[in-house]
């Protein structure tokens, strides 16, 4: 078994991107508006799914030209190379039973930046492919190519995070001041029955209803995984296994490995309510002292099974969490999600102050389809709390965080922030537009303090002795506050491959008692909406 999973996760690494429904935040509004008439078989919180795993609820709900972003149809019986540019694949061949396709990736965008004057690019070009056979077996690989000429301040972030940009991997710093990035993608999805899955992929996941997830979110690189399925009756219980990387670190010469193992138990109890309980553990595959390998102790597919051996002694990081649900009314529901890294609270008690272990992540959030009664109008509405040193873990061992590619897992703040998010999505046939606000108060580290204060999650945590254990408190250090604004029209030159045209409006600004930087730019150009490359922090 130990081996299977190895060589899947190596296969995983040659096959290229996902089939799974798009996190593109357009088509996850769409998401949200069908499945608020769900019934209660369908767990929502787990977003990075194949089409297949609803496709009998989506064809039953259909309705807009917006729909044909979920999955394969059968064009010509005969199949066509681009005979139909604007409302299907570009180049298809139908079987008996099976749908094979291939659509490019292209981004072409120009702008200018105020600061500076910089003239912004953003130029990328790739191929997908896709397909599916008897509704139980689906595919697809892709690679993209880009280069991008970034504002001042991703610039800045990249630079000091060894070439990393979230969600892109890691760049190469070109001449003309910009950054090229090539990026592979995939899945391979069987479903066996109804209440199966196994998919194998090289790609992003992303757990629970929010914007951000203070579990599991898009905002890291690709990585390998293997995910297993059940579902029966209102349970969906997903199991997943991931190889992550820790560029900062090296052993060996090499980047310093590390997996992880995540399970999710999603329970419909009503029409109205869902809850799922999540928990991970990362471990390395190796340090300097002992090659470990995929500990295979951890092909144990019994939710909570390794927090609980954690909790006396395991040296492991263990995150336990929940994500919920509930429709308030018809058109809108509440979310939010906990996330306990760990909890010393018989010690806060005793010295009735918060002990820095006490780490833990908040959320709650208000999604509403039609707000104002106007039709393809969406808002959502989110607080997202993190107190200091989440995601972090021990003072010798900080590599085993929960992070990848030097990227957050989680939120691209890190920890030690409270941040509020007002995000306005519209559509109407082919015209999209968006309108997001977000205001974050994070506490950084004060250039006099030797020990970390909990927002960097590669810091570290404190021992004991080089820094205060009690008395730690949200927002502890300097106080930077940012304030991010986009506004984004657009047109689907083709909806089934989220190829259009787009212009976006961006302001951002960033003060703290030492610094007071503002970035405003524009873009405009062609873009295919099928990821999230975050730039709002």
């Amino acid at each position: 078994m130990k081996k299977a999973l190895i060589i899947l996760l190596l296969v995983s690494y040659k096959i290229s991107y996902s089939q799974s429904i798009p996190l593109d935040q357009q088509v996850q509004k769409r998401f949200n508006e069908i499945t608020l008439e769900a019934d209660t078989a369908v767990f929502t919180a787990f977003r990075s799914t194949d089409w297949l795993e609803y496709k009998r609820f989506f064809n039953k709900e259909k309705k807009e030209l917006a729909d044909s972003a979920f999955g394969l149809s059968a064009g010509d019986p005969n199949g066509y190379f681009l005979k139909q540019l604007g409302t299907n694949n570009w180049i298809q061949a139908n079987g008996n039973n099976s749908v094979f396709a291939i659509d490019p990736y292209a981004d072409a965008a120009i702008g200018k930046e105020k600061e500076g004057g910089s003239t912004l690019y953003q130029v990328a070009a790739g191929i997908h492919i896709q397909g599916t056979v008897d509704d139980k077996l689906s595919y697809s690989a892709a690679y993209v190519y880009s280069y991008d000429r970034f504002p001042n301040y991703l610039n800045n972030y990249i630079q000091s995070n060894q070439g990393y940009a979230l969600g892109k991997g890691q760049g190469t710093f070109t001449s003309n001041g910009g950054y090229a990035f090539s990026q592979f993608t995939g899945n391979l999805t069987y479903l066996p029955s109804s209440h199966f899955l196994i998919s194998v992929g090289n790609g992003k996941n992303f757990i629970g209803d929010g914007y951000r997830s203070l579990l599991l979110s898009d905002n890291s690189s690709n990585y390998p995984y293997v995910r297993l399925q059940a579902r029966y009756w209102r349970i969906t219980y997903n199991v997943l296994y991931t190889n992550l990387d820790n560029p900062r670190y090296q052993v060996d010469g090499s980047d310093q490995r590390k997996y992880s193992v995540m399970h999710l138990l999603g329970i419909n109890f009503s029409k109205k309510f869902q809850l799922g309980i999540f928990d991970n553990i990362i471990f390395y595959a190796k340090d300097t002292t002992i090659h470990r390998g995929f500990d295979v102790q951890y092909l144990n597919p019994i939710i909570l099974m390794r927090p609980v051996e954690y909790a006396v002694g395991s040296p492991d990081n263990a995150f336990l969490g929940l994500t919920y649900k509930y429709h308030i009314y018809k058109k809108g529901f509440l979310y939010g999600q906990v996330g306990i890294d760990d909890l010393n609270l018989t010690a806060s008690i005793k010295h009735h102050a918060q002990d820095f272990g006490n780490k833990y992540a908040l959320q709650l959030g208000i999604w509403n389809k039609d707000i104002f009664d106007v039709k393809g109008l969406s808002w959502r509405f989110e607080w997202d709390g993190v107190r200091p040193y989440t995601y972090t873990h021990g003072f010798d061992k900080p590599g085993i965080n929960y992070t990848h590619d030097n990227q957050a897992l989680a939120d691209p703040f890190g920890a030690n922030f409270h941040e509020f998010i007002s995000m306005f999505l519209y559509n109407n046939k082919r015209w999209y537009g968006s309108l997001e606000t977000l205001f974050t108060i994070r506490g950084e580290q004060p250039a006099d303090l030797s020990y970390p204060i909990g927002y960097d999650l590669w810091a570290g945590d404190l021992t004991g002795t080089n820094g205060p254990t009690f008395g730690s408190t949200t927002l502890q250090g300097v106080k930077n506050k940012y304030f991010y604004n986009q506004a984004t029209i657009g047109y689907l030159i083709n909806p089934k491959n989220r190829l259009g045209v787009q212009a976006d409006l961006v302001y951002r600004k960033h003060t703290s008692p030492n610094t007071a930087e503002s970035d405003f730019y524009f873009s405009i150009g062609i873009k295919t909406g099928l990821y999230n490359f975050y730039k709002d922090f």
